[in-house]
């Protein structure tokens, strides 16, 4: 097979009047064919240029076919590659994807392409070198033919196959996100994906960028060509960069660098060392002024990124990992989107690249996130704070005090989150308020205190003895001297789903100057046919723990909830490493939230006060704050409480609509409660 690529973007303007037009087709079909066809990117032929990109009105179904059917025996013929794009509206039924053209009608089949039977004659032509599709449609999940029977087809499976689907067989897609998520993508380039972006790297790195945010992307693929060099790729990869022996730089210290001195050559950047650095600030001299501080910031900055992964490299503490790297960069960038991937030694260089040439703010030392992070790195593995690696580190590039900042700031931090009020309702039944309550108060995992408070059966009652018990636990706290800001409410999913505990009222109210997070009680002592759950939950959590998909929730929509069989089978065939969550309030969302709960240990739903779905903006600001989470909706709460004060935490999550859902939030310290109440009960019985 040769390397020639050939290229058709059909972009139908259905006329539909039940469908509507597409503003944007034109424009999001010529971008994604410009790139396809850029011999940077795609490198697909551009001499049919006239019948490589179809759009508008004039695009029936029968034009449509005839496209589709030429392109591939054009393809085949030159054993060239296809890469076919289907932008448009299209209709599902019976699983199958059904291309609306402008004479296409909802109510009749015939009128439309089917879209999987065509993929796969195209495939099955000879000689094609392999064929990938990209759709952006509706129910654009429906248009994978089926591989099994390709590798009994003419070509007894010696095919290539790949497609690109913005969108589930039974899902909507909008305003063309996913195709233009594509274009972006290949625009821009993927750090660490090779030479050439395959499908699979196109489809995480989509999945990454949130352009097509509120849309689920999938991808299939069949492979019988086993005699091929390469596999399939849709662009030549404009991040990837020569790694040779003596490059030393990674990928944020080379654009920096490139910016900094535009005149050194790609092999000058991969090559660069001490010795080149050392050059280069003796140059400085005889650049104009702005250029040579420009240049003399950026020096400063790879001398100090050289200087941390020496130290790194011969780290004093533990052993790092990448569990233990991500987490500590999350926590020093104050945030998870565009922070660096990857793992082991690439992600340690990225991660210390990306904290000292990308995240200092505006104001603040540049050194600052770098020392954040080190320290804590240090609190993880256990590096002394007086560690004389670290400290000759911190003076060898001026950030001695920024380091005992750092110290100061984890020391605090631990502080505030060591003591723990838990105030159970476990006593309650069904939808019923409880006449008592027992309150815990926590000193990290060792029990200090519990006590039992009576109270009248219902919310009134219940909040007037929570607000009892913040007030012994308070006394306790302050004997310890040690500030109490967490307060755990466990109780049932009805009273959960129809309650707002940071709202009880004792003088102020109770999530002003608390951090009020929701557990479920029925974790305390499981009854017999859910003594499961809490296993379930535990692997659950370490799943999420190591996901790095950006997408942390699985959201169920309306359709999910109709029926509870439906609604279990959707909850075991959820992807891992996933919480869940309502995009919507179901008639019975006290049931369906205990299923969730037996199904997750994180789940959120919308609140009372929110009105249709959970818009796509909430959504995507639950990915983004999730390190901040659970007690991000905290900040969320009283943000909305005054929205006029113009006093937010530092870091705190506060984005569009997340004050608007509610969240049970069982963390692994919960399910170690929850233990050791079973235990201690199980005792207190034999005894």
């Amino acid at each position: 097979m040769t390397e020639a690529r050939h290229v058709l973007v059909i972009a139908a303007q259905c006329l539909d009047p039940a469908l509507g037009a597409l503003a944007e087709l034109q424009g999001a079909a010529a971008s994604l064919h410009d790139a396809l066809t850029s011999p940077a990117l795609g490198a697909c032929e551009s001499r049919y240029a006239s019948a490589t990109l179809l759009y508008g009105e004039q695009l029936t179904q029968t034009l449509i076919e005839q496209a589709i059917r030429a392109a591939g025996q054009r393809a085949g013929e030159a054993g060239a590659v296809l890469v076919l794009a289907l932008l448009g509206h299209g209709i599902e039924s019976g699983g199958s994807l059904h291309y609306m053209g402008s004479d296409a009608r909802q109510s009749d089949l015939t009128t439309t392409v089917d879209v999987a039977s065509h993929l796969r004659a195209v495939a099955e032509t000879p000689g094609l070198g392999g064929l990938m599709v990209i759709v952006d449609t509706c129910h654009a999940g429906g248009a994978t033919p089926d591989l099994t029977a390709m590798a009994t087809g003419i070509r007894r499976g010696h095919t290539r196959f790949s497609v690109l689907m913005g969108a589930g067989v039974g899902d909507r897609a909008f305003d063309l996100r996913f195709s233009r998520t594509v274009t972006k993508v290949l625009r821009g380039g993927i750090a660490r994906a090779g030479g050439r972006l395959s499908p699979t790297a196109v489809v995480d790195a989509v999945r990454l960028d949130g352009g097509a945010s509120g849309q689920d992307v999938y991808r299939a693929e069949f492979d019988g060509a086993q005699f091929e060099e390469t596999g399939l790729w849709l662009a030549y990869n404009l991040q990837a960069v020569s790694h040779g022996a003596a490059g030393r730089l990674g990928p944020v210290a080379r654009t920096e660098l490139a910016a900094a001195f535009p005149e050194l050559t790609a092999h000058e950047l991969d090559t660069c060392d001490d010795r080149r650095l050392s050059a280069l600030g003796e140059e400085l001299i005889c650049l104009p002024p702005d250029r040579a501080a420009r240049g003399r910031m950026v020096l400063a900055g790879i001398r100090d990124c050289l200087q941390t992964l020496g130290l790194l490299r011969a780290w004093p503490g533990s052993t790092l990992t990448s569990k233990v790297l991500h987490r500590s960069l999350v926590d020093s960038a104050g945030r998870t989107s565009g922070l660096p991937a990857g793992s082991g030694d690439e992600l340690l260089r990225d991660a210390v690249e990306f904290l000292r040439l990308r995240a200092p703010a505006v104001g603040q030392r540049p050194t600052a996130p770098l020392v954040g992070f080190l320290a804590a790195l240090a609190v993880s593995t256990d590096v002394d704070a007086t560690d004389p690696a670290l400290r000759g580190w911190a003076a060898g590039i001026g950030a001695g005090i920024d380091l005992s900042d750092a110290f100061e700031h984890q020391n605090d931090r631990a502080r505030t989150r060591r003591l723990r009020l838990i105030v159970g309702l476990h006593a309650a039944v069904g939808d019923e308020w409880p006449a008592s309550l027992t309150a815990w108060l926590l000193d990290g995992n060792a029990h200090r205190e519990h006590r039992e408070f009576m109270c009248e059966p219902d919310q009134t009652g219940v909040e007037q003895g929570i607000g009892e018990a913040l007030g012994w636990a308070t006394e306790l706290a302050d004997a310890l001297d040690v500030p109490l800001y967490r307060v755990e409410i466990a109780a049932p999913a009805p009273l959960l789903v129809r309650w707002r505990p940071e709202e009880t009222s004792y003088g102020e109210m109770l999530g002003e100057d608390h951090d009020v997070v929701l557990r479920w009680s029925e974790r305390m002592a499981p009854p017999r046919h859910l003594s499961w759950i809490n296993g379930k939950a535990r692997k659950s959590l370490l799943a999420m723990e190591s996901c790095q998909d950006p997408d942390r929730v699985h959201w169920l929509d309306e359709s999910d909830t109709r029926h509870h069989a439906a609604l279990d089978a959707r909850l075991r065939t959820r992807p891992a490493g996933k919480a869940v969550a309502l995009g919507h309030r179901p008639s019975r969302l006290a049931d369906v939230v205990a299923r969730l709960l037996a199904a997750s240990p994180i789940v959120l739903w919308p609140d009372e006060d929110a009105e249709g779905s959970v818009s796509a903006a909430t959504r995507r600001c639950v990915d983004e704050s999730w390190h901040l989470l659970p007690t991000g909706f905290c900040d969320a709460y009283r943000k909305n409480w005054y929205p006029d004060s113009g006093e937010q935490p530092p870091g705190a999550a506060g984005g569009p609509g997340l004050h608007r859902l509610r969240a049970v939030w069982d963390g692994p310290e919960w399910l170690e409660f929850c233990s050791w109440f079973k235990k201690s009960t199980t005792q207190g019985e034999n005894s």
